[in-house]
């Protein structure tokens, strides 16, 4: 479990700033000892050789932070697009056993399914934060197929309506699955040491460019240095889809329960009206 899932515990706000505020402080700070304790005059004639070297350092950086940026964001929105799959596939399964004609067996099903859909609401969800498996949640839903496989059609109308009900449940099992496996979706930590060491380079290199004006030199290399933090705050944000303030929530699941709510609420005002 990477360093960065730890981080995401931290409040959104808080962690911004602490990053922020750490960047500012390595490129600010270090500029201002470097400038103390170096002579700058030594500097001076080799400044368009160290600007050139921290154009190409810089620009190198800047493309791997790129191309960090973009495999985050790319993995979120995939795993997002399969979560939203995966929902729309619960919700027409739901639909399927909601209107399929009132028998024992659909109405069992309908509990067992309801139990599994809040299992992924009350347990998977929060145990995927957390980067835990859900073993009840994954029992709940074994027994959704075991309860289908039990339905006895009785006309060939009904048998397509079944049909279309293991559809939707393999489709449901197959979405699962790969929300399952993007679980542990993250940066590999070997690739967090290029992030960290072009970082500090890309610092040092600009600690060496002469500029003559004290202050300036400090605040330029700050702001470098809370660009920096930002970016990475960016990236640790995105790296994990399931923790974190942008961490995906089953959305769909929550609307089935208000879709059963609905449905009980327009079955007693027209058992009240009858009466």
């Amino acid at each position: 479990m990477a360093i960065t899932y730890y981080m995401l515990q931290i409040p959104t706000l808080l962690l911004f700033i602490l990053l922020f505020s750490f960047g500012a402080l390595i490129g600010g700070l270090g500029t201002f000892l470097f400038r103390k304790y170096v002579n700058v005059k030594i500097l001076r004639s080799h400044n368009e050789v160290t600007g050139f070297l921290f154009l190409v350092l810089a620009s190198f950086y800047s493309l791997l932070l790129s191309f960090v940026v973009y495999m985050v964001w790319g993995q979120l929105n995939e795993t997002k697009s399969n979560v939203n799959k995966e929902g729309s596939s619960a919700m027409g399964l739901y639909r399927d056993i909601k209107y399929y004609p009132d028998t024992i067996e659909s109405k069992q099903l309908m509990i067992v399914y309801l139990d599994f859909a809040f299992n992924v609401i009350d347990e998977e969800f929060p145990n995927m934060e957390r980067m835990k498996p859900s073993r009840k949640t994954t029992e709940s839903f074994n027994r959704v197929f075991i309860k289908m496989e039990n339905l006895n059609p009785k006309n060939p109308f009904q048998i397509q309506l079944v049909s279309e009900m293991f559809n939707h449940l393999n489709q449901l099992a197959t979405y699962r699955g790969l929300r399952s496996t993007s679980m542990e979706t993250e940066i590999p930590p070997p690739l967090w040491f290029p992030i960290i060491l072009g970082g500090i380079i890309t610092l040092i290199c600009a600690m060496l460019m002469d500029i003559e004006h004290h202050i300036m030199h400090i605040t330029l290399n700050a702001l470098l240095g809370t660009f920096i933090g930002m970016i990475l705050f960016i990236i640790i944000m995105l790296d994990h889809p399931y923790s974190g303030r942008l961490g995906i929530e089953p959305k769909s699941y929550m609307e089935i329960f208000t879709m059963e709510k609905w449905a009980k609420e327009v079955h007693s005002d027209k058992t009240f009206q009858l009466k």
